[in-house]
């Protein structure tokens, strides 16, 4: 019986004070998508989206103001992923 492989990569910031990735929230995926997508110049709904965000870094605790274009690709640490499998198998 396999598992199904988990997607390692996932959306993110870098973290400002200790340079770590952290995982953005559903809430600002979302926001991020209707900023890319199609759009008019004069649209009202689009200029009222908010391009800014705050998080905290779940390795140093602090919080920092992020803009949406901050976003990037990330991959987990080698910890993180280790710890991931482990859990993974244990679920088996």
């Amino acid at each position: 019986m396999s598992a199904e492989p988990v997607s390692q990569h996932f959306r993110g910031v870098l973290c400002r004070h200790c340079g770590k990735p952290v995982r953005i929230p559903s809430l600002v995926s979302k926001k991020e998508s209707a900023y890319l997508g199609k759009h008019e110049e004069n649209d009202s709904q689009f200029l009222l989206v908010s391009r800014v965000f705050v998080l905290r870094c779940r390795a140093c605790e602090r919080e920092s103001i992020y803009a949406i274009n901050q976003i990037v690709d990330c991959v987990p640490p080698p910890q993180t992923m280790a710890v991931a499998a482990g859990r993974s198998e244990a679920a088996l």
